[in-house]
């Protein structure tokens, strides 16, 4: 099935699992291969056991004084392992293989500082900690505002406070959605249409936030929105040459931008189409999010 063209039956159906960017492993090369300008991976496998504190520094929200990037970007691989990436280098650090109890296919995931949220196939949320991979499930309800599956999902912290945003295309709409829900109640509240409308082919996407929320959808057929988060609006968007017929996702760092296809990451100027950078990560990724471990100077 290509990706972004959609039966009702959504992920769920078999066939659907390699459009649906979760959803079979891959081969994936070998963690010392680079590609296009990037440089080192390392991704030999994750761990299946809690996640080590030494690799997870979650400090207290002092600020970054020491002159370091205060951003941690953490993914979910597409054989269920948590992970931290850093862009800049296309190292892998996994963290761990959370069990949540949930024998459905994970859809995509998004990351606030000390938490992970995992949405599956079966259009339920799970909470995992990011320090103990301890799961549960959130009471987050599917078929809000009509969003019944294949939805995009990030946590961005651009108000104060944390807030799950979702990008969604209601049943019997023609046109995606934006809602928003606070990560207690997690009751979604209608924020607005994506306007102007993406082309049908574009949905489903992968979502993202920024550290200075903004919000991006990436589709596998490359098309890319940056997206009001107050309003739904479409600020700029491109249909890029990054594409894939299996797993997809989105990252970033400060305002730079990097698409994830299979176990390419490739980071992209969305205002140019330029591509800035090209690493070959050795895990394909299925969701993803960039936070603040401190809080900044």
């Amino acid at each position: 099935m290509t990706p972004g063209l959609r039966t009702p039956c959504g992920c769920a159906c078999a066939a659907a699992l390699l459009a649906c960017g979760a959803r079979t492993p891959l081969d994936v090369p070998s963690s010392s291969q680079s590609v296009g300008d990037g440089g080192p991976t390392s991704a030999d496998g994750g761990p299946t056991n809690p996640v080590d504190s030494s690799v997870s520094p979650l400090d207290s929200g002092t600020p970054c004084d020491d002159g370091g990037h205060p951003e941690v970007s953490y993914v979910l691989d597409d054989v269920g392992v948590l992970d931290r990436y850093d862009v800049l280098t296309g190292n892998v650090t996994p963290l761990g293989t959370p069990d949540c109890g949930n024998d459905n296919v994970q859809w995509t995931m998004t990351a606030s500082r000390d938490k992970a949220y995992i949405l599956y196939t079966d259009w339920t949320l799970y909470v995992v900690d990011l320090t103990t991979l301890a799961c549960s499930q959130t009471p987050f309800q599917n078929g809000q505002l009509g969003f019944d599956f294949e939805y995009g999902i990030a946590i961005s912290a651009s108000s104060g406070a944390e807030k799950l945003y979702v990008y969604g295309l209601p049943s019997g709409a023609t046109n995606p959605v934006l809602a928003v829900s606070d990560l207690t109640s997690f009751v979604l509240t209608r924020v607005g249409d994506i306007l102007p409308a993406p082309p049908p082919s574009t949905y489903p996407v992968n979502l993202t936030a920024d550290t200075m929320g903004h919000l991006y959808a990436f589709s596998p057929l490359g098309w890319v929105q940056e997206i009001d988060a107050a309003t739904g609006a479409v600020l700029q968007s491109k249909q890029t040459d990054v594409t894939t017929m299996t797993t997809w996702a989105t990252l970033t760092r400060g305002s730079d931008l990097y698409l994830w296809v299979e176990s390419q990451v490739v980071g992209y100027d969305l205002a140019t189409g330029a591509h800035t950078s090209r690493f070959d990560a050795g895990v394909s990724a299925i969701g993803g999010n960039s936070v603040l471990l401190c809080a900044s100077p």
